[in-house]
Parts: structure tokens; C-alpha cells; sequence
């Protein structure tokens, strides 16, 4: 590390000289998107251009090699659990876990209660899949579909809709977005889920009281309940549905509270899954193991059904294990020609506490989805760019990645222009006039800055609680080495 170390300093590029880098770097990975290469190959242009900037400014490859290959270490258990979420997801749809889960649900559908329903079905639906853009697609279209018929507006129950499927997608350990963020950050996925608590589940409180009052609106409204029926008779006709085929997502659940280490409590609840399975289901393990590599495609013959029932695998997660690996790459050629120093010194001078710290970093993740347009980059630049400033300042990197989930994550469907709104207005046929009641991604930004101007659940490196302690952490302090 001291040899990295000294041909970093040596290779120490000027700010004009990382600026016009960081820009040139940011430019073609937006020009490869517009030109539909998708995220993964358009993180890997970025991973190239990186690698011929890094040689540019002197540096050896072995060096890049070696800091790239540090990441990917660093990335090694996201990338197994990601692995584990594909098996878990087609295991359950074949299993009947997820049909069973999706079955109750249905069952409590009322006029009364579709506004708030839909913020909660889609939630529950992006939690145990972690797609958000699958639960729209999915339970979301069926709830969109069931709430016009009672004469809701689609805008406010798109809102709804949104809330709840990017609740998953922030908070699910089988979500892209929540394996990708501590990946980036540089800590473990839950102590990442479990610093998001602190701004999520209180922003999710507020949403639904909201969706509540909003929905007695509409209380009085008719209901025809055609579809809805269709979808229960359907899921009772294909599967066995009994409350023990949804052990593997309470034995998630449990062993997430508990603190079982990640993949040995994903790899366990896969077991179980297999089981369960076979058990309930009726099916031989070679359709069982065929579903955990390529997915579950569903035949029931209706096709909002089979558009609900139809994913899963581990061959659905590839693309988001390759862009850990391009992003790995990428960041270790911008380490090694010393880019991303330049910016975190920088950052250093300006931003020379925990508060200031926080907020700039949900700034840089609002700002880089608003200039790409997308959510994972978001993610993956300030992760990358920000964990030496958190160091510095002696702030745990559970809060950073946090940080990034309540800026890039959860903001990514208020931007008009970003590829998750052209998704959600495509899907759903509508504009963007969803934006405003889409309650939760407006509320969680708000609770995030709330923590950081208190202190309240955030933490120095060592896990202490700077409110607890009554001091807010400056470089200065680090830098003097004490602590007030």
C-alpha cells in the first residue's frame, strides 16, 4: 500500500486536470446511454475511458489492476448475495411463496382502502423481489388498473404506486440499489439497511397516514371487483397456496433482525425455499434448480398474472454484477492517477463538517441523477468519490451509503427527464403529473437532512452516536487528532 500510495502522489493530477477528466468521463457514459448501450455497457465505456485517463497521467497498470482488483474485493459479498437474491426470487415464484403473498393481498382490496393498498402491496411486492420497476410493471398495473375503475385519478395513484415500489427497491436486500450502495461505500448491506431505518420507516409512516386521508376521498367510490377475482381464482387454480409456503420470507426477515451474516442467511432461506418447494408445490428439484439459474416463466394463460409471476434467476442479476465489476475498474483507474483525491481534498476544504458532509453528498447524488438521468450512477460516482472524506471526518460509510439511497435512489423518479420517470409514465400511459404524490421520495430526502442537522442516527467510525455524543465531527478535530 505504500508503493500505491507514493505513485498516487507522484501522478497527482492539478483541479483543471481532474475537472476536465471528471467531465469527459461523465459525457461519454451519458453519450453511450442516449445511444441505448444500457447502464452496464455504458459503465463500462466509463471503465475504459478511466483506464486510458489513469495510463495518461502516468500511472502503471499493475497499480490500476491492483486498486481495481481491491474493490472487487471489497465487493465480494454483494456480488454472492445478488447471486442468492436471484435463487431466492425464482425459487419463491415457483414455490408459491410470492403468488401466496400476492393472493392475501388481493383478498383485503376496498374502495376504502386502494390508495393506501397500493403504497403497501407494491411496497411488500418490491421488498420480496426487489425491482421497482417489476413491481410497477406488475402489482402496480394491477392496483392501477382496479383504482381507475373506482374512479381515482391515475396521477394520485401512480404516486401512490411509485411510493411503495422504490420503498423496495431502497430497502430490500434483493434490490440492485441496496447491494450496489454499500458496495460503493464501503461498508456491509445491513448495517446499510439498518442506518436507512433512521430515514425511511419514518418517511414511510408519514406517506401512509397521507395516503390515508387522501384516499377517504374516494371512500364512497363503486367497486368492480372483475379483475381482482380473475387474479385470486387464477393464483388459486395454479398453485398451492398455504400460509407455510411464506416461511423462507419470514426466515429472512428474522434472520435480517437477528444479524445473521448476509449470505449465510440468504444461502439458508434458498435451502428452505428448495424445500418448501418441492413440499407444496408438487414440483420435481430440476424444475426447482431451473427456476433458481434462469428464472420462473409463468402459464397460467392470464396475463396480468403471468406479467406478475414471470422473473427470478440468477441469470437476471448479471447485469447487475457487471456493472460492480465496470464500476470497480473504473474507480480504481481514477484512484490511481490520484482524480479522486484532488476531488476529496477539495471537498475537504469546503465541507469541514458532519452536517455540511451529509448534505453535500445528497447533492451530489441529486445532481449526477439529474445530469445522467440515472439512478445507478448516482450511486456508484459519489460512493466511489466520497468514502476517504467520510473517513477523514470520521463519519461511519453506513451513512454514506444511506446518503446515496436517499438522493439517487429514491429521487430518481421526481426528475422528469430520468430514465425511471419515461418508465413510470410509459407503463402507466400518464404524464408526469404523478410527481407530487409520489409522497415517499419527497419525504425521505427531508428526514435525511433532519438526522444530519441533529445528529440523531448518524455515527462516528467506531459506531458511536455523534447526537449522543454532543459533537459534530470536523476535519479540524481529525486533523489535531482529538475529540471534544
Amino acid at each position: 500500500m505504500k508503493e500505491n500510495r507514493s505513485i498516487r502522489e507522484k501522478n497527482h493530477p492539478g483541479m483543471l486536470t481532474a475537472t476536465v477528466s471528471l467531465i469527459i468521463l461523465i459525457v461519454v457514459i451519458i453519450a453511450c446511454m442516449k445511444m441505448g448501450f444500457g447502464t452496464q455497457m455504458s459503465v463500462f465505456a466509463g471503465a475504459v475511458v478511466s483506464v486510458v485517463i489513469a495510463l495518461l497521467q502516468k500511472s502503471k497498470w499493475d497499480e490500476i489492476q491492483t486498486l481495481s482488483m481491491e474493490n472487487l474485493s471489497n465487493c465480494g459479498v454483494p456480488l454472492i448475495i445478488l447471486a442468492l437474491v436471484g435463487i431466492l426470487v425464482g425459487t419463491w415464484l415457483i414455490g408459491g411463496t410470492l403468488p401466496t403473498l400476492i393472493y392475501y393481498g388481493l383478498k383485503i382490496i376496498s374502495p376504502l382502502a386502494i390508495l393506501p393498498l397500493s403504497f403497501v402491496l407494491c411496497m411488500l411486492t418490491s421488498v420480496f423481489t426487489g425491482t421497482s420497476f417489476g413491481s410497477m410493471a406488475t402489482m402496480g398495473l394491477a392496483m392501477f388498473g382496479i383504482g381507475v375503475n373506482m374512479g381515482i385519478p391515475g396521477t394520485v395513484l401512480v404516486g401512490a404506486i411509485v411510493s411503495g415500489a422504490y420503498f423496495g427497491d431502497k430497502m430490500s436486500p434483493m434490490s440492485d440499489t441496496t447491494n450496489v450502495a454499500p458496495a460503493m461505500a464501503g461498508t456491509d448491506l445491513y448495517s446499510h439497511i439498518g442506518s436507512m431505518m433512521y430515514t425511511t420507516l419514518p418517511a414511510t409512516l408519514a406517506a401512509l397516514i397521507l395516503y390515508i386521508v387522501i384516499g377517504l376521498k374516494y371512500a364512497d367510490t363503486a367497486f368492480d371487483a372483475t379483475t381482482v377475482n380473475l387474479m385470486i381464482d387464477t393464483l388459486e387454480g395454479s398453485f398451492n397456496l398455504t400460509p407455510i409456503c411464506l416461511l423462507p420470507l419470514v426466515m429472512v426477515l428474522a434472520l435480517s433482525v437477528l444479524k445473521v451474516p448476509s449470505v449465510l442467511a440468504m444461502g439458508a432461506a434458498s435451502v428452505v425455499s428448495v424445500i418448501i418447494a418441492m413440499l407444496t408445490q408438487q414440483v420435481p428439484v430440476r424444475s426447482v434448480m431451473s427456476a433458481a439459474l434462469n428464472g420462473y416463466v409463468s402459464s397460467t394463460g392470464v396475463s396480468i398474472v403471468d406479467t406478475i409471476l414471470t422473473r427470478g434467476g440468477i441469470a437476471s442479476m448479471i447485469g447487475t454484477i457487471s456493472i460492480i465489476f465496470f464500476s470497480s475498474f473504473m474507480a480504481g483507474a481514477l484512484k490511481s492517477c490520484g482524480i479522486l483525491d484532488v476531488f476529496v481534498e477539495m471537498l475537504l476544504r469546503v465541507v469541514t463538517s458532519t452536517r455540511s458532509l451529509i448534505v453535500t453528498t445528497l447533492v451530489f447524488g441529486w445532481g449526477i441523477v439529474m445530469l445522467t438521468g440515472n439512478q445507478m450512477l448516482g450511486i456508484i460516482i459519489p460512493g466511489k468519490a466520497m468514502g476517504d472524506a467520510y473517513d477523514k471526518l470520521d463519519v461511519h460509510r453506513k451513512v454514506l451509503s444511506r446518503s446515496l439511497e436517499d438522493s439517487a435512489t429514491i429521487g430518481a423518479p421526481l426528475i422528469p427527464w430520468s430514465s425511471a420517470t419515461a418508465y413510470i409514465t410509459g407503463v402507466f400511459g400518464i404524464g408526469i403529473g404523478y410527481i407530487p404524490f409520489a409522497l415517499l421520495c419527497w419525504l425521505v430526502p427531508v428526514f435525511s437532512v433532519l438526522c444530519a442537522c441533529t445528529g440523531f442516527g448518524v455515527w462516528h467510525s467506531n459506531e458511536s452516536d455523534v447526537a449522543k455524543r454532543g459533537h459534530e465531527k470536523t476535519y479540524t478535530d481529525n486533523l489535531n487528532g482529538g475529540m471534544a
